[in-house]
C-alpha cells in the first residue's frame, strides 16, 4: 500500500522532470495534508468523529489538488513535446542523411527550443554513451514524457528499425504523419469551438444568473411571509390559503444561497471537464479553467442578487 502510494507520486514527479526523492515528497505531502485538516476540524467541530471526518476530507482534497497540479504540468510538457516532435524527427533524419550514426544524430538534434524534449534527449544521450542499445535508448525517452502520441511514435520507429527499414526515411515519413495528425486535430478543435464556448457561457453566465434570481425570489417570499404573519387575522387567513404562503415556509435565504453556490461549483467543475474532453480528449486539461470560471460565476451570482436587491428591494419594504 505504501509502495503503491509512493509509486504514484514518483511517476508524476518524473513526468514533471522533478528530481525530488519520491519518498520525501510523499512524506511531506501526507503530513502536510493531515495537519491543516486536523487544525481546521478541531476548531470547527467539537465531536471527535466529525473532527476525524473533516481531517480525512481535507487530506483528500489536498491530495486531489496536488495530483491535479502535477498532472496538468505533465500534460503541459507532453503538449510541448507533441508540438515540436515533427521538427525533431526531421532534424534527426537530416543528421542521419548527412552521415552521422543514429545515436549521434539523436544527441546532436537536441535544441533549446524543443523544451522538455531536449531534457529527454539529453538523458537518452547519457544512456547511449554507456553502451545501451539504440532501441532501448529511444524507448527510455518515453518514460519522462506523459504523451501517448510521443510514445506511439517512438515505438513505431523502433519497430521499423527491428524490421530493417531505412531509419532516415522512416523518421521523415513519421514526421509527416505527425504533422497531418496535428493539422486534423486543429481542424476538429476549430469545429467544436462553438460548443466549447456555449458550455463556458452556460456555466459561467447562464447558471449564476438563474440562481441569482432564484435566491432573490426566496428572500422576497420570506419577507412577504413575515409581513403577512404580523398583519390582520383576515389577511393572514386569506394568505394561508394562497400558494406558497400556505403553511410554514421552510426555505431560508441563507440555505438557498449556499445551495446555489455549491450547485454552481459542481456545474463549473463538470463543465470544465467537458471542455477538456472536447478540446484535447483529457478531462483534466479543462480543470485549469476551473478557478477563474468559478470566481466569475460566484461573482455573477452575488452580483445579480445584490443588484436585484438594490433595484427592487425598496419596493417590498
Amino acid at each position: 500500500m505504501i509502495n503503491a502510494y509512493i509509486k504514484i507520486w514518483e511517476e508524476m514527479l518524473i513526468y514533471n522532470n522533478n528530481e525530488m526523492d519520491s519518498r520525501r515528497f510523499s512524506t511531506y505531502l501526507f503530513l502536510g495534508s493531515l495537519l491543516p485538516g486536523l487544525v481546521v476540524s478541531a476548531v470547527v467541530f467539537a465531536e471527535l468523529l466529525l473532527t476525524f471526518s473533516g481531517m480525512v476530507i481535507g487530506s483528500a482534497m489536498i491530495h486531489a489538488i496536488a495530483y491535479t497540479y502535477l498532472l496538468l504540468g505533465a500534460n503541459s510538457r507532453a503538449k510541448q513535446v507533441e508540438e515540436v516532435l515533427p521538427d525533431f524527427l526531421s532534424l534527426v533524419s537530416s543528421n542521419i542523411r548527412s552521415g552521422l550514426t543514429p545515436d549521434k544524430a539523436l544527441i546532436v538534434s537536441a535544441r533549446d527550443e524543443f523544451g522538455p524534449l531536449t531534457d529527454a534527449i539529453v538523458k537518452a544521450g547519457k544512456k547511449s554513451i554507456t553502451g545501451m542499445p539504440l532501441d532501448e535508448v529511444m524507448l527510455g525517452m518515453t518514460e519522462h514524457i506523459k504523451s501517448s502520441v510521443f510514445k506511439k511514435t517512438i515505438v513505431m520507429v523502433v519497430e521499423g528499425l527491428h524490421s530493417g527499414g531505412d531509419m532516415a526515411e522512416l523518421l521523415e515519413k513519421t514526421a509527416l504523419d505527425v504533422r497531418k495528425f496535428r493539422s486534423v486535430r486543429k481542424e476538429v478543435n476549430s469545429i467544436i469551438l462553438n460548443y466549447v464556448l456555449f458550455i463556458i457561457a452556460a456555466i459561467t453566465f447562464g447558471a449564476p444568473l438563474l440562481y441569482g434570481v432564484s435566491t432573490f425570489l426566496v428572500e422576497i417570499m420570506v419577507l412577504i411571509k413575515s409581513k403577512i404573519g404580523t398583519g390582520t387575522e383576515a389577511a393572514s387567513a386569506l394568505a394561508g390559503q394562497v400558494g406558497v404562503f400556505k403553511g410554514q415556509l421552510m426555505l431560508t435565504p441563507e440555505a438557498v444561497t449556499m445551495f446555489a453556490a455549491l450547485a454552481i461549483g459542481i456545474t463549473v467543475l463538470f463543465g470544465c471537464m467537458a471542455v477538456g474532453i472536447m478540446s484535447s480528449g483529457k478531462r483534466v486539461d479543462g480543470l485549469k479553467y476551473f478557478p477563474g470560471l468559478l470566481l466569475i460565476s460566484l461573482g455573477i451570482l452575488f452580483g445579480v442578487k445584490a443588484g436585484l436587491g438594490a433595484v427592487l428591494g425598496g419596493l417590498i419594504v
